[in-house]
């Protein structure tokens, strides 16, 4: 008898997805699976397809809560999950055939399972097969300071016990980047993680997500999250090489926020209120400093940011106005 693998599913009116996204776990070569749908609030006919699911195949349990969030809803999952091991499938994405038998063979003896993802971005293709320790990749942002490896959950196999017994859980108080704080949390338990570059997961992007909609916390989920990665690749000294690597990669990050807000704020107030309060935020965490010859001063990269802030920005917003 196979090992039994956990799939969560978050499920929030997504019932023209669940059918794809259930049938792709139907027809995994790894057959021992459950999957527990954890029905979010939804108003579409979602729970009714999901009841349906549970009826037709006896893999398939539901939990119904009122609506909470996408992070409480895969709490509730974790609460109940029955197998060795944990897998996160959201519920209008679906998974390649072998998902779930490779992630479990490349797992071994480590404590992660990685495969990469469908999507449009190019993190994919700096990915490798490899086995590589907590050490490793902490002191090497150059190649793991990547969404692959430190933000999604759903391209990954975890061991449910390390989960329960370190009360590892999604915080429900974030909306945006729920997941990086979860894998973090779990990748700081690891000493070893399997990676696979083989594409397994298909990520599809809907118009209306907590991506594409403006979201008024925006800076109080994601300025904790950079200081929390900012960590995770210093707990040691890094080289000037893995210094200026890692804050290139964090200056990027920045500029991500930036287009977000100022692509959904509503108009001109609110976006140069969000862009004023990640500019001073990360000003005193400190975060674009890229080396240290030029520790305690402001970067060229915030020099920038701040010329971007007073001068490309506002004319953006005055032609959008």
């Amino acid at each position: 008898m196979q090992d039994l693998i956990s799939v969560v599913i978050p499920v929030y009116n997504c019932g023209p997805y669940l059918d794809d996204c259930l049938n792709s776990l139907v027809a995994q070569t790894w057959q021992d699976w459950e999957a527990i749908l954890v029905d979010d609030g939804s108003t579409d006919d979602s729970p009714v397809k999901c009841d349906a699911w549970a009826k037709r195949d006896p893999r398939v349990r539901v939990i119904h809560q009122q609506n909470q969030g996408v992070s409480a809803a895969r709490n509730a999952g974790i609460d109940v999950a029955k197998g060795q091991y944990l897998a996160f499938v959201d519920a209008d994405d679906w998974v390649e055939p072998e998902y779930l038998a490779i992630l479990h063979r490349i797992l071994g003896s480590t404590q992660l399972a990685i495969c990469c993802v469908y999507d449009t971005s190019d993190w994919n293709e700096k990915v490798r097969d490899e086995v590589v320790s907590l050490q490793t990749l902490r002191t090497t942002p150059s190649r793991y300071a990547n969404p692959v490896y430190i933000n999604y959950p759903c391209n990954k196999l975890f061991l449910t016990e390390i989960v329960q017994e370190n009360q590892l859980r999604f915080p429900e108080h974030v909306r945006r980047c729920e997941d990086a704080y979860f894998v973090q949390d779990y990748l700081l338990c690891c000493r070893e993680i399997s990676v696979t570059a083989k594409k397994m997961y298909r990520y599809v992007q809907r118009d209306g997500s907590a991506m594409h909609s403006f979201y008024e916390g925006v800076c109080d989920d994601e300025i904790p999250l950079m200081q929390r990665q900012y960590e995770l690749f210093h707990g040691q000294p890094l080289t000037e090489t893995e210094e200026q690597a890692y804050g290139l990669w964090e200056w990027g990050k920045v500029l991500a926020i930036v287009r977000y807000i100022a692509r959904y704020s509503p108009n001109y107030s609110i976006c140069k209120k969000y862009i004023s309060q990640l500019i001073d935020s990360t000003d005193r965490f400190c975060l674009f400093v890229s080396t240290s010859r030029i520790a305690g001063k402001k970067s060229f990269f915030y020099r920038l940011l701040l010329q971007l802030r007073f001068y490309g920005l506002l004319r953006w917003l005055v032609r959008r106005n």
